[in-house]
Order: structure tokens, then C-alpha cells, then sequence
């Protein structure tokens, strides 16, 4: 059941990403809708859910962008497996943790794509790019993570008690 919602959810918010989110842009940064829901999703998912959340969200903001196929999803990924390694060792996230999730997780997603960006002859001003760019969606990412979370949570306890289905 949670395979089959990605699709919806994460496509939705592509396209909420790619179309209206772009009017909310302030020096340059905007929230990063897809990669919250990805990294809310996995915190309380298993390594496998948290996998194909990343792999589809990454696609749609890819096939909705200008970038090359596979790159948004590259640093998805990564936090993916970062936070499926914390939560072997954690017994459970906490709100300083979920800060510091957003905040190095939203650095690594947006240097990946800058770097990925150059590796296939983008140009890129890296300096820009981290002033312009990362410092204000990092600021968006950290205010908007508490509603996604919250709207993630609501959804997995959901299909926990309606289908008797886990989310780990």
C-alpha cells in the first residue's frame, strides 16, 4: 500500500514543485517539497520503502526539470541511506535530530545536483549556488519540514491501522 501512494503524493508535489513553488522563490531558494516528503517518509520506512519513495520522487522532479534524468534522485538516495543507518543506531528521531537531518541532508541534495550539473557541462558558479541557492532553501526546508512531517506521519499511521500494513 505505501509502494502504490508514492506515486500520487510525490508526483503531486513535482508538479507543485515546477509550477507553483517557483512563485515562492526568495533570493533564489525555494522549498524543496519532494526531498521533504522523501526524508519524512523515511525516517519512520524501511530501507526498501524509503528506496523506491526516493527513486520516484527523484524521477518526476527530473522529468520536470531541465536537469538530467537521475540527478535529484542521486542525493535522495543518499539521505535515504543515511537516515536508514541513523536509525539502526537511534531508537527514535527527535527534534533536534529531524533539524539536522533537513539541514545537512538539504546541503548534500543540493551540492550533488550542483556537482552533477558540471559533471555533464552545465555551467556552474559554485559560490552562487551556495549563497544564492542552498542558504535559502535550506531556511524553507527547516520551516517547511514540520508540516510535511506532519502530514507524512498521518498518512503512515493510516495505513498502519486501516490495512494492518507496515511502513517498516
Amino acid at each position: 500500500m505505501a509502494s502504490f501512494l508514492s506515486f500520487p503524493i510525490l508526483i503531486t508535489a513535482a508538479i507543485m514543485q515546477a509550477t507553483f513553488l517557483p512563485n515562492m522563490r526568495l533570493f533564489g531558494g525555494a522549498p524543496d517539497l519532494v526531498y521533504l516528503l522523501v526524508l519524512a517518509w523515511a525516517i519512520n520506512a524501511n530501507l526498501t520503502n524509503s528506496i523506491l519513495w526516493a527513486f520516484v520522487g527523484g524521477l518526476a522532479v527530473d522529468l520536470l526539470s531541465v536537469q538530467p534524468l537521475g540527478t535529484s534522485t542521486f542525493g535522495m538516495l543518499l539521505t535515504v541511506f543515511v537516515i536508514n543507518g541513523l536509525g539502526d543506531q537511534l531508537y527514535r528521531i527527535g527534534v533536534l535530530t529531524l533539524i539536522a537531518l533537513v539541514f545537512v541532508g538539504t546541503v548534500v541534495q543540493q551540492i550533488s545536483i550542483l556537482g552533477i550539473l558540471a559533471l555533464t557541462g552545465f555551467a556552474v558558479d559554485w559560490l552562487y549556488g551556495l549563497s544564492y541557492i542552498i542558504a535559502p532553501t535550506i531556511v524553507y526546508n527547516l520551516i517547511a519540514i514540520w508540516p510535511v512531517y506532519w502530514f507524512v506521519r498521518r498518512v503512515q499511521r493510516r495505513i498502519e491501522r486501516r490495512g494492518g500494513f507496515s511502513v517498516d
